[in-house]
């Protein structure tokens, strides 16, 4: 196995410069392919190859994919999609070839669907098979006029050079709660039942994607569905991963909850001494009316005393008791200890919580 150099084309995945040859396929006629394995993440692929333009030109020009030769995985992708697509959903099939598989998503009652492929003899057979009337464009080329609910990506992405830029475009077009299904050789597998050796390092194909792999390609996307038959990778993926979602979903009720905590201090007196000098009164005395009411803050934490909160000074809770204004206290998590503090030290002063 020997390193490639930096001018070698860089993992599709996680843009390393470094990767280990694992073989080298020559073919008659036509470029040689280095199989290689990144150095970072492990994911396999030929990183030897022209750029993308080559490939657009290829596909529109030497297609060959007119014919049934995938009618067996738009079957078995129609099943699996049926079953997570939204009856209603507006569809986009990106390289979907003579449009195969949008005919049977159409005999299952979806209306809604849209294809595109680079090659115009793809359009044509569209047509004259199917009764489609799919666009004939690259995923560079093309220009949306909507978005979508439901993108497929099946037996695309082993032929595409930028595999992180073609994804950035998918989910562009796709709805905020939109869902994306891919396809891909599972490269896992190979070794197991093969006839053909080195078969599967076609002309075509230059990435080798596992069931791992797709994790690493799809960072912000929740999985919604993973299968693998040992050829191939069946997959959908819900848009916004599950981190991003349970984030945006606290933010949603945190913003919620800010609108009663701001009611309840657009109703203090005009003077109060605020107890608690943490993270949410910072917050507050700068996006509320808090700093214009608070003319003391007040904290059991010794290393404040004598200190200043956006202007206003901080006091040990023992000097509490020269003063008569509302205690205002600005905690969720120590609210019952500082209740049972004020109780302790005996103070009168009215007290105010959320």
């Amino acid at each position: 196995m020997n390193k490639i150099s930096n001018n070698a084309r860089r993992c599709p995945l996680c843009d390393c410069r470094e990767s280990e040859v694992l073989y080298v396929q020559n073919f008659a006629d036509y470029f040689r392919h280095a199989i290689a394995c990144c150095r970072s993440c492990g994911f396999v692929f030929v990183n030897n190859i022209p750029s993308q333009s080559f490939y657009n030109k290829y596909y529109r020009d030497m297609s060959k994919y007119e014919h049934d030769r995938d009618y067996k995985l738009h079957e078995d992708s129609n099943d699996i999609i049926k079953q997570y697509c939204p009856p209603k959903a507006k569809i986009l099939d990106v390289g979907c070839s003579t449009g195969h598989l949008l005919y049977l998503l159409k005999k299952q009652g979806f209306k809604k669907i849209e294809g595109i492929d680079p090659s115009p003899e793809c359009k044509r057979a569209a047509l004259a098979q199917f009764g489609l009337n799919i666009t004939t464009a690259s995923i560079n080329a093309f220009k949306p006029r909507q978005k979508y609910d439901f993108i497929i990506l099946s037996a695309v992405l082993e032929h595409i050079h930028e595999v992180a830029d073609c994804l950035k475009k998918t989910d562009s077009w796709l709805s905020d709660d939109g869902s994306i299904f891919i396809s891909v050789p599972d490269a896992e597998n190979f070794y197991k039942n093969f006839e053909e050796p080195f078969g599967e390092f076609s002309t075509e194909h230059i990435n080798f994607f596992s069931q791992a792999s797709l994790y690493r390609a799809m960072p912000n996307y929740t999985r919604a569905y993973m299968r693998s038959d040992d050829s191939v990778i069946y997959s959908i993926w819900q848009k916004g991963g599950e981190l991003k979602k349970s984030v945006n979903k606290y933010i949603s009720l945190s913003d919620k909850k800010f609108i009663a905590i701001n009611q309840v201090i657009m109703s203090l007196p005009s003077e109060v001494i605020v107890w608690g000098a943490g993270s949410l009164t910072q917050r507050l005395l700068v996006s509320t009316q808090l700093s214009k009411k608070a003319i003391k803050l007040t904290d059991r934490n010794n290393f404040l005393h004598g200190t200043q909160l956006n202007g206003i000074e901080i006091i040990n809770p023992s000097e509490m008791k020269k003063y008569k204004q509302p205690i205002f206290i600005c905690s969720f998590r120590f609210k019952n200890e500082i209740i049972k503090e004020i109780k302790k030290r005996r103070l009168r002063n009215k007290v105010i919580h959320f």
